[in-house]
């Protein structure tokens, strides 16, 4: 869900773009980098087969508007078509915000759409979430297209599973791919004021990211840390690792006689050992034992979603691990290994993300 760091005042959104194989959804995240200005995007991120084009997930990382003194981050992400790579789908759909359906318009696609919406409405069911308390928007993709299906009578078939709003789009032009994404953005910013988590004013400024082009310029800021996680010891990780949030850091077992160790289950000996130099206030070996343990749940979260080449910030994002928390853990694992003196907070936010990506693996 949306993440909100009270010290960089920035709201962390995730996107994803969902539908039928081939049916346009990397070809929309293609369509939103080419338009977004260079020093404002993050980095395009695409695993493809010659089965399809987006294997396991398209990651792009854009700045909308500042909504109550908020930068919105908007991590778009989109899921593989086939069927068959259901476990890669069930989880980048994880903390979710909102999604856009891509359908393909061509007839003879019309069931591939209604297996993959289905398949949508089944997994967010999975995750105790019903499609009605989701932010949705329907793309008819491929309107270009001399057979595709008009958009009315798309909606015939479509208004039987959800109420939606719905437009036709073109992504290999653009044509209302930024407007979509607008309607999306605008639904998950009152989603999230209805659920307070502004606070209590609310006066919510809706955005609008496709007005213009000068208004996208201004809108769309610089890429997500995420991407660039190579940059750690640049000035960028110094200043995230100085503001990382301070809080959902657990209990130190040996005071509270809690053993984190049990919510790892096959791992259990991995958190165990990170648990034990914690314990015993060996910093920099409690730091290297749990980036061993987060490396593990890393492959198994790869392992289940037949990824095993993903990079690990990118998965870690993908599970929902906020950048700046992601590279005050990596930063931590450099002075570990190089010797550098290290505070008990370096070793709690490592093990609050193995924690968080533990109770997310359901292990």
């Amino acid at each position: 869900m949306a993440q909100v760091n009270p010290l960089t005042r920035e709201l962390l959104v995730k996107l994803v773009y969902y539908g039928p194989g081939l049916g346009g959804k990397t070809t929309c995240l293609q369509h939103l980098y080419s338009v977004a200005p260079r020093e404002t995007r993050g980095q395009l991120v695409s695993l493809a087969t010659p089965v399809d084009r987006t294997l396991y997930f398209d990651f792009l990382p854009l700045r909308g508007p500042r909504v109550r003194d908020h930068h919105v981050r908007l991590q778009l992400f989109t899921v593989p078509g086939q069927v068959y790579f259901n476990a890669t789908r069930k989880l980048v759909l994880t903390g979710a915000d909102g999604v856009i359906f891509v359908a393909d318009s061509q007839p003879e696609r019309q069931d591939a759409n209604l297996e993959s919406f289905e398949n949508l409405v089944a997994n967010f069911e999975e995750q105790g979430r019903a499609i009605e308390g989701v932010p949705l928007v329907i793309q008819y993709n491929k309107q270009d297209l001399p057979r595709a299906l008009r958009p009315e009578a798309m909606d015939a078939r479509f208004r039987e599973l959800s109420d939606a709003p719905t437009l036709g789009t073109i992504a290999t032009s653009g044509v209302g791919v930024l407007e979509a994404l607008d309607r999306l953005v605008a639904q998950v910013l009152e989603d999230l004021e209805r659920r307070g988590i502004f606070g209590l004013d609310t006066s919510v400024a809706s955005p609008e990211l496709g007005r213009t082009e000068a208004g996208l310029e201004a809108q769309i800021g610089r890429a997500t840390e995420a991407a660039r996680a190579h940059l750690e010891s640049s000035f960028e990780l110094e200043e995230a690792i100085e503001k990382a949030p301070t809080t959902r850091l657990p209990v130190p077992p040996s005071r509270s006689g809690l053993h984190v160790a049990e919510l790892f289950g096959p791992l259990a000996d991995e958190a165990r050992a990170a648990e034990e130099e914690l314990s015993a206030g060996r910093l920099g070996p409690a730091v290297i034992a749990i980036e061993r343990l987060v490396a593990a749940l890393l492959a198994e979260a790869a392992r289940r979603a037949a990824a095993p080449a993903a990079d690990p910030a990118l998965l870690a994002s993908w599970l929902g691990v906020a950048a700046p928390r992601w590279l005050a853990f990596r930063g931590a694992v450099g002075r570990a290994r190089g010797g550098a003196p290290l505070a008990p907070r370096d070793a709690w936010v490592g093990l609050s993300i193995a924690i968080d990506l533990a109770l997310t693996l359901e292990l």
